[in-house]
């Protein structure tokens, strides 16, 4: 049985997690969730289920080991391929996850360009690699180019730096400036890394992300993307598309890559069919973006084409909407520190393929009865 001592150690520092409202709870898979990032709906595409079943049955469950000993099934080639083309660079690494993608890229990274400018709103993974890489980085506000310049001009003549940004912020569902942030990069003789996450079946036209919706060609030895199977295409696993050079560093020194095991078969044909869907059907970039029109208009906001809402107000008023919206059946949890800064409290909503009518109507009542909009 634990002792007193190590109960009380515990308890205490749960306690301490209750009180700042940082202690979590797994929410029931029952309700329908009104935070998901399968944005198109292709996580139940009946083509993207048959490529997985079929792959599973005849490839088995699991990948069996790292890529660079037992895991490399001949799909990742094709899912790198693939996610290469679709961006519009020269080559691509898959990872297992894309936390472990941004973990690997900045560590890899670091080691020849060892100073990064990172936006303030960049998400936990990069955070988490930028630490790990163990490189000097200064933060500048978010989305602030004349501060990153200053910044930039302060620095020691000559130091290769990397800019690291988003194209589509997780939580507040802004977009970055990703031309102006590739200008600083030509000026000042720099690359920009653009975590393409949620960018990626959202912005552009047709669904390509952050360089499709600022009309910007991929230029390899400029930017750097890295991204997930795991929103809008809804299946797993990250990726980075870069220049072959920089793909061959990061196979050979990402901790995060070299220790994983590899991303079984089934998931691989899943992430494929999901981008060749893509690839090939436009109208689901265009369906999203209807859905979206009709949520904004319905609970009073301005016109956005972003499928993220964030929802802020008196943390009083997120929760009575949050339980008016479980009420429904329906799950929007407020969003706490860290994940957000201190005070910054919000419900995050992300519009999706699969929201109905209903769906729309009981979250303008409930956001309408606390008076948010």
């Amino acid at each position: 049985m634990p002792s007193d001592t190590f109960k009380s150690r515990i308890e205490s520092r749960l306690s301490d997690l209750d009180a700042s409202g940082r202690r979590k709870k797994l929410p029931p898979y029952s309700l329908r969730h009104l935070s998901s990032n399968d944005y198109l709906g292709l996580s139940r595409h009946p083509s993207v289920i048959e490529a997985v079943v079929k792959t599973t049955i005849s490839e088995g469950a699991g990948a069996t080991g790292s890529r660079l000993l037992s895991g490399n099934h001949p799909l990742n080639a094709s899912l790198e391929e693939a996610i290469a083309d679709f961006k519009g660079g020269p080559s691509a690494l898959v990872f297992s996850t894309g936390y472990q993608a941004n973990i690997s890229l900045i560590s890899a990274l670091s080691t020849i360009y060892p100073f990064i400018y990172s936006d303030s709103h960049i998400h936990a993974s990069i955070i988490d690699g930028i630490k790990l890489s163990g490189s000097p980085c200064q933060v500048f506000p978010h989305n602030d180019l004349e501060a990153l310049r200053e910044m930039l001009q302060k620095r020691p003549m000559g130091d290769p730096f990397v800019i690291v940004t988003e194209s589509l912020f997780s939580m507040d569902g802004d977009r970055s400036p990703i031309a102006a942030l590739l200008n600083l990069c030509d000026e000042f003789d720099g690359i920009l890394l653009v975590d393409d996450a949620h960018g990626t079946g959202t912005l552009g036209q047709e669904g390509r992300g952050g360089l499709e919706h600022a009309s910007l060609a991929f230029n390899p030895q400029r930017i750097v993307l890295t991204g997930t199977f795991s929103k809008a295409l809804g299946g797993l696993g990250g990726y980075t598309v870069c220049h072959p050079l920089i793909r061959e560093l990061v196979l050979s020194t990402g901790r995060s890559f070299i220790y994983t095991t590899a991303l079984p078969p089934g998931v691989l044909a899943g992430n494929l069919a999901s981008l060749a869907i893509l690839d090939e059907d436009c109208d689901l970039v265009s369906d999203l973006r209807s859905r979206v029109r009709k949520v904004r208009e319905a609970i009073g906001l301005s016109l956005s084409s972003s499928p993220i809402i964030p929802i802020k107000g008196p943390i009083e008023k997120l929760e009575m909407i949050s339980k008016s919206l479980r009420e429904k059946g329906l799950l929007a949890p407020v969003i706490h520190p860290p994940t957000v800064p201190e005070g910054e409290q919000c419900i995050r909503i992300s519009v999706t393929n699969h929201w109905d009518d209903s769906i729309i109507q009981n979250l303008s009542e409930s956001l309408k009865s606390a008076h948010i909009f």
